[in-house]
This record gives structure tokens, sequence and C-alpha cells, in this order.
């Protein structure tokens, strides 16, 4: 197990050091003795401008896990490719469906903003990973992630069109990122579209690992009733994390409602700020 890792949130959605930048999207970058690695790229380009202020050296990354299609976590991908040349990308292979989000009775799309075949062409190199895949010894990405719980169900809201037809999307692209620590599994979310709590049952399940150290990351409750807020921080705290780091998509409502549940076991984190386990 991993005893040193440095994880740094290089976009999100807020920020309070004037040198970084904000935006609507999220980027982690995760380094520890067994290599650096994304978790995201963010919308656009902030991801790299901040990590140019922090002196982070993204040509130093050896993979990035995308954890799904949304163009707010897939976006900056051009801007790295544009800066750095190469990339190994781990992604689902659902990827690159169009992907659809229902906004005053018109569909937005949301989906990966750039083709398959440009984004080879600047040097990207895509891992299509349905199943549990180690980008090193110990950091791995989830696989598909069970729905398990029966709150956590997908929206209406997010439609995919396939075969013509625009369908619900289960989101079955959504992955997390686990990194086993010795102090417990950090689990990381893009947007939590499965559920906070089916995605770190999914992990402790195929780390076999049932200590929890950290769950991080965008948790979509932004939008959601007090009812399945309340059930979700009930399961979290069935499964006793050390830290809540509620970011991006969690929304404030949640974030007051885990505040009051976890109490100084929930850091309010931003833009720059990091998570660190030393010896």
């Amino acid at each position: 197990m991993l005893k040193q890792v440095e994880i740094t949130i290089l976009s999100e959605n807020r920020v309070v050091k004037p040198s970084l930048i904000a935006e609507q999207g999220l980027s982690f970058h995760i380094a520890s003795p067994e290599g650096e690695f994304l978790f995201d790229t963010g919308h656009q380009n902030a991801f790299i401008e901040n990590a140019k202020e922090l002196r982070i050296d993204l040509s130093n990354v050896d993979q990035i896990l995308f954890s799904h299609a949304h163009h707010d976590h897939t976006g900056g991908i051009y801007y790295y490719l544009q800066k750095y040349g190469n990339a190994t990308i781990i992604c689902h292979y659902n990827i690159f469906n169009r992907k659809f989000r229902l906004y005053n009775n018109q569909r937005l799309e949301v989906g990966f903003p750039y083709e398959e075949t440009d984004l080879k062409k600047m040097g990207a190199k895509f891992l299509y990973k349905t199943h549990p895949f180690h980008l090193s010894e110990h950091i791995l990405s989830s696989g598909e992630i069970p729905r398990i719980t029966e709150y956590e169900v997908p929206s209406e809201i997010h439609k995919e069109l396939v075969l013509e037809s625009f369908i619900t999307d289960e989101l079955n692209d959504e992955m997390a990122m686990i990194i086993n620590t010795s102090q417990g599994l950090i689990v990381l979310l893009g947007d939590g579209h499965k559920g906070p709590v089916n995605t770190v049952k999914h992990a402790m399940s195929i780390t076999d690992n049932q200590k929890v150290y950290a769950v991080m990351g965008g948790m979509k409750l932004e939008h959601a009733s007090e009812e399945i807020i309340e059930k979700i921080t009930k399961g979290l705290l069935q499964i006793n994390p050390e830290y809540i780091i509620p970011l991006h998509s969690t929304g404030f409502k949640a974030i007051h409602r885990f505040y009051h549940t976890f109490k100084d076991r929930l850091l309010l984190f931003n833009t720059g700020d990091k998570l660190t386990l030393t010896d």
C-alpha cells in the first residue's frame, strides 16, 4: 500500500488564491512513488495554467484517467496534447458516445467535445477499459460501477444518442480513481453520477479493503432532493471515511448536510489545495 501520495486540485469550480483560475470543471494531479497521473482535465486549459503556477510539471504525467465523457472533465485534453504532444488515456469505450442534458425543454450536448481521430493525430493513445485497471500497483480505475443502493439512480435529464434514439444515459462510462494507501482508500470522484455510496462500496469490494481514508470529488447532488441527500449522508456515515472532500458538482445543500454529520471530517477544498499523505 502507498505510504506517500499528494493529490492536487488543478481545476475546480471554486478558487481562493488570486493567482489561480477557477472553472466549471474538475482536474486532479496525483504524485506518488509509483508515478504521476491526471484524473480528468477540466473544461479548458485552467488545469495547465494552474499547474504552472503551482510548479507542477505536467510533462511528467504517466497516464490520464477520464472519469466520464462530459466536457467539463475531458475538454482540457486538447490543450494538454497541444502543449505536451502525447498522452496515454484510460477511459470507457462509450466515452465518445453523444451525450446530452435536458435544460428548459432543450437538449444541450455535453459530451466529449473532440473527435477521437483528431486527438489520436495529436498524440493521444486510448486504452478502453470496462473492468478495474491498474495504472500502477496501488492506483487503479474502478471500471464500470454497479448500482447497489436503491436511491442512487440515473437522472432523466441525462440522455445518450444510441442508434438515432435518445435514451436515458445510465452513465456507464463513469469511473473513479482508487488509491490504496496505508491509511485506507482514497476514492476520487469525477461527478459521482453512479452515486458516491455505490462508488465507494465498489472500491472497497474490488480492493478488499474496508478502510476508507477519503472520499474526494464531485458527487452530483446540486439538484438532489433533501431525501436523497439524507440517504447518501447516512450511507457515507456507515462507510465511515476519515474525510469527506466535496467538490465541483456536489452542491451547497449536500455540503451543508455533510458538515452537520461529519463536522471537522469535512474538508472544504478549492482549486490549488492538496491532500498529502506522508510516512
